[in-house]
C-alpha cells in the first residue's frame, strides 16, 4: 500500500511539473511595468518631454533577462505621485495603488517586502537584502587650538600643577626654617629664600629646561634634596608621556563620528533625523510607542520639514540636502553608497559618510497583482538567475562601495605639519610675550613712580 501511494504521489508531482513547464503565461505578452528611479537598482533617463527614454541598473538587467527567457515585451511607467506605496489616510498610494487598481502588471524596482503590502499585492522571490543606514556629516579633525593640553585630562593637569606648587612650598618653608633657626648651617644664598626662585626650579624640570641647580641649603638640607629628587623622578614620566601623546595627537589625529547608532541619534543635540515620506521605515518610527524609535518619531512630528518628498530620491537633491544642514538622512544603504560616491566624485573629498550601525535589513522584491498568473514564472526566473550567478554579477557591476565609508576609524599620518597643527603652540608663545610685556610695563611704572616719590622735596 505504501509503495502504491509513493508511486501515485510521484506521478502527481511529475504531472504538475510537466503542466507548469507547458503553461507559459508570459509568452507573447506585453506588460505594463511600474518602476521608480532608485540608484543603483534602477536608473531612469527621460527625454526633454519627461518621457522615459531608457533605463539601466540591476532591476533593468533582470527585466531584460526575463524578456529573453519568456519571450515577452514591456514598457515602463512611473507612479504619478512618485511614491513606492504606503497606506496613507485610509488608502494606498504609489506603485502599490497602481497594482491594486490593475493599472500595471508588474512592479519592478527595489520594493521592500512588508506584511501590510503583502495583503494587497503578491511579492516575487526576493532578490536582495539591503539594510537601512543613514548619511551623516563626516567627522572633522579635532580643534588644534587646544593641542598642547590634549595629552592629559584636566584632572591630571590639576594634579601636576598642585604637586609642583606643593613641592615648591615645602622646599621654600624648609629653607626658611633652616635659615631662621640654624643660620650657621645654611649656605643656600638669598635667592633660594624666594618662593618663585624655588618654583622656577620645579618648572624647569617638568619643562625639560636645563640651567637651574637643585636648591642647596648646606649639610643639614637632606630633606630638601629628597623632595627635589622625588619631583624629578615622576617628571621624567610626565615628560615622555606628554611628548609621545602630543606627537600622536598632532600627526595622526583621531576622527570620531558624530553618531554611531540610532540610539545616539535619538539623544543627539547635533543631528536631526531626516527621512523620505511614506516609506516603510518612516511608518515604523511614527508608529513606535517606546524607546529610541518613539523619540525619533517625536522628532519628526516636531520637525515635519524633515519628512522629505519624493523629489529627494534624486541623488543630487538628496546630497545637497545632506550637505546643507546637520542631518542624519535615512535610506537604503545601496542608495546611500551611491550618494557617497557622487559626493566624492563631485568634491574630491569625503564631506559625508555612513552611520556605523545598520538599522534594519529589508527583503527587496518585485511585485504583481494579487493572484497574478505571471508570479510563478517570474519566481522561477529569479531562481534561475541566482543559480547562474547573474545577480551577483550585476551587483558587483552596479554596487560600488564608497571610499567615504568606514575610513574614519583610523587617522592618517601627516608627512608635514601645517600651521593649524601647531596653532596652539604659537598662541601660547604670543600669550607669554604679551604677559611679559604687560609685566614689564607695570614694573617700570612702579620703578619710576617710586623714584619720583624719593626725589620729591620735603617741606619743613
Amino acid at each position: 500500500m505504501f509503495a502504491a501511494w509513493t508511486l501515485l504521489l510521484t506521478a502527481v508531482i511529475i504531472t504538475a511539473e510537466f503542466s507548469f513547464e507547458k503553461v507559459d503565461y508570459l509568452n507573447g505578452k506585453h506588460l505594463i511595468v511600474a518602476t521608480a528611479d532608485l540608484n543603483p537598482y534602477m536608473y531612469i533617463y527621460h527625454d526633454s518631454n519627461g518621457t522615459i527614454q531608457h533605463a539601466d541598473g540591476i532591476v533593468h538587467e533582470m527585466m531584460l533577462w526575463l524578456t529573453r527567457k519568456y519571450n515577452f515585451t514591456f514598457n515602463y511607467v512611473e507612479p504619478p505621485d512618485g511614491y513606492f506605496g504606503a497606506f496613507v489616510n485610509g488608502k494606498w498610494n504609489g506603485m502599490v495603488a497602481m497594482a491594486i487598481r490593475m493599472e500595471v502588471d508588474l512592479i519592478a524596482t527595489q520594493l521592500t517586502t512588508t506584511y501590510a503590502r503583502s495583503k494587497v499585492i503578491d511579492f516575487t522571490t526576493s532578490f536582495s537584502k539591503d539594510p537601512m543606514s543613514a548619511v551623516i556629516p563626516a567627522p572633522k579633525e579635532d580643534n588644534f587650538m587646544s593641542a598642547i593640553v590634549k595629552p592629559f585630562q584636566p584632572g591630571v593637569w590639576a594634579l601636576i600643577i598642585f604637586s609642583m606648587f606643593s613641592g615648591t612650598t615645602v622646599t621654600w618653608i624648609l629653607m626658611k626654617l633652616i635659615d631662621k633657626y640654624m643660620p650657621e648651617h645654611y649656605n643656600g644664598g638669598i635667592s633660594n629664600l624666594q618662593f618663585w626662585e624655588n618654583f622656577m626650579y620645579y618648572f624647569g624640570i617638568i619643562s625639560s629646561q636645563a640651567g637651574r641647580s637643585m636648591p642647596s641649603v648646606g649639610p643639614l638640607g637632606h630633606a630638601v634634596r629628597i623632595i627635589a629628587a622625588a619631583w624629578c623622578l615622576p617628571s621624567v614620566v610626565f615628560i615622555y608621556l606628554y611628548s609621545g601623546c602630543l606627537t600622536s595627537f598632532i600627526t595622526i589625529p583621531k576622527l570620531y563620528p558624530l553618531i554611531e547608532s540610532l540610539d545616539d541619534l535619538a539623544t543627539s543635540a547635533d543631528l536631526k533625523l531626516t527621512i523620505l515620506k511614506d516609506t516603510v521605515f518612516e511608518t515604523m518610527i511614527l508608529e513606535a510607542t517606546s524607546g529610541g524609535f518613539k523619540m525619533l518619531g517625536d522628532s519628526l512630528r516636531e520637525n515635519p520639514k524633515n519628512r522629505l518628498s519624493k523629489d529627494y530620491l534624486e541623488p543630487e537633491t538628496f546630497l545637497n540636502k545632506a550637505l546643507t544642514g546637520r542631518f542624519a538622512m535615512v535610506e537604503q544603504k545601496s542608495f546611500l553608497e551611491y550618494v557617497l560616491n557622487l559626493a566624492f566624485k563631485t568634491y574630491g573629498k569625503c564631506e559625508v559618510t555612513l552611520m556605523k550601525q545598520e538599522i534594519v535589513t529589508s527583503l527587496d522584491s518585485m511585485a504583481v497583482q494579487k493572484c497574478s498568473p505571471y508570479l510563478a514564472q517570474i519566481d522561477q526566473g529569479f531562481l534561475t538567475m541566482a543559480a547562474l550567478g547573474l545577480q551577483d554579477y550585476w551587483e558587483k557591476r552596479f554596487l560600488k562601495k564608497s571610499k567615504c565609508e568606514g575610513n574614519f576609524d583610523k587617522g592618517i599620518a601627516k608627512p608635514r605639519l601645517n600651521l593649524a597643527n601647531l596653532l596652539s603652540v604659537f598662541l601660547l608663545l604670543v600669550a607669554g610675550m604679551s604677559i611679559s610685556f604687560f609685566v614689564f610695563l607695570i614694573e617700570n611704572f612702579r620703578f619710576f613712580y617710586n623714584k619720583r616719590r624719593v626725589k620729591k622735596p620735603v617741606n619743613h
